[in-house]
């Protein structure tokens, strides 16, 4: 009978094999902080390297937040060492990124780390970067997108293959990364700024979570599952949508538009859709777009030549037939808002 440290790891592999998360042979880059997630990510792909034929580097992002991550480094180097993988690091001043741009802590910190860890796999040639996020991860991360009134993208929460990001350890809970470490006698690193409740992750976990647990003990595996149907849902959506305004939206230099009356006989959740899809493609980012930004461009359609809308750093105006897209240039239009 295997144990369960023994089937925790087939159920691991058994999930990249089916989300096709790598290929034998590939190079994997482990961002590794030494915690008790990242430490059981590690541990599981060195004992599937051979297997798979992989080539593993492991890479510490050093965020110049916490004393203690002077200590972390050579720990994980050490753990990177005794399973063979090759060992870097890097330092990146998040508190100074922070304030220079206005950001949380959080946010920057989140910035920064994936910024360093492709430039490390740039370096070392990896084809993906594996991070460590787990089950409650994405329970966490499912609740704070409702929180905001997030769409169906939202919903969909962390993906298991992200472009060159991937997630092996979504297919197990914290629970089951603490059973993991405490058969394989690993010992993490312990993250201080876990258990304080100045940021809004950690209150959602800390104090939300349990309390939802009290109404539904399977609420972590149900908002997984949530994950699971949203994602796929938008996923589908998201093609159709491309498919739409291959055919409808027309792009220059200056930005994009598209027919109104033909945005209009469009179901009511795919004039959305083409909405947001125009935003990004003149801004050319994936910024989250307000719902109201959306519902008053949608409302512009319906209306003849002469109307504006600013914002995000677009203006968006009509024309008798068109909608028209364009970055927004100061004093070139007065901005008005019509509901």
């Amino acid at each position: 009978m295997k144990s369960t440290a023994g089937r925790l790891r087939d159920k691991v592999e058994s999930f990249c094999r089916h989300e096709q998360l790598f290929l034998p042979g590939d190079h994997l880059l482990i961002a590794c902080s030494g915690g008790p997630d990242s430490l059981t990510l590690l541990d599981v792909l060195a004992s599937l390297r051979r297997a798979w034929n992989l080539t593993l580097t492991v890479c510490y992002v050093h965020h110049g937040i916490r004393r203690a991550a002077d200590d972390e480094v050579p720990v994980v180097r050490k753990a990177a060492e005794e399973r063979g993988c090759g060992f870097m690091w890097e330092f990146v001043d998040v508190p100074h990124v922070a304030a220079v741009t206005h950001q949380s802590l959080e946010t920057a910190g989140r910035t920064e780390r994936y910024r360093i860890l492709r430039q490390c796999a740039a370096r070392c040639q990896a084809s993906a970067i594996a991070v460590a996020h787990q089950q409650n991860d994405q329970a966490e991360t499912v609740l704070q997108h409702l929180l905001r009134g997030s769409g169906l993208q939202g919903l969909g929460g962390i993906r298991p293959k992200n472009g060159d990001i991937i997630r092996p350890l979504l297919a197990l809970t914290r629970r089951d990364i603490e059973d993991y470490i405490k058969e394989r006698g690993l010992v993490p690193c312990e993250d201080e700024t876990n258990q304080s409740r100045e940021y809004g992750r950690n209150r959602i976990r800390l104090e939300l979570i349990p309390q939802l647990e009290k109404y539904n003990p399977a609420v972590i595996a149900d908002l997984n599952r949530l994950a699971v149907l949203a994602g796929a849902d938008e996923e589908f959506l998201s093609r159709q949508t491309e498919q739409r305004a291959a055919s409808l939206v027309q792009e220059d230099q200056k930005g994009a538009s598209i027919e109104k009356k033909a945005l209009l006989l469009q179901p009511l959740a795919m004039q959305r859709r083409l909405i947001r899809y125009l935003f990004s493609r003149v801004l050319q980012s994936f910024h989250d777009v307000p719902f109201h930004y959306t519902e008053t461009v949608r409302q512009l359609a319906a209306k003849g030549a002469g109307h504006c809308f600013e914002g995000l750093g677009l203006c968006v105006y009509t024309t008798k037939e068109q909608l028209c897209f364009t970055r927004a240039a100061r004093g070139a239009f007065k901005k008005r808002q019509h509901h």
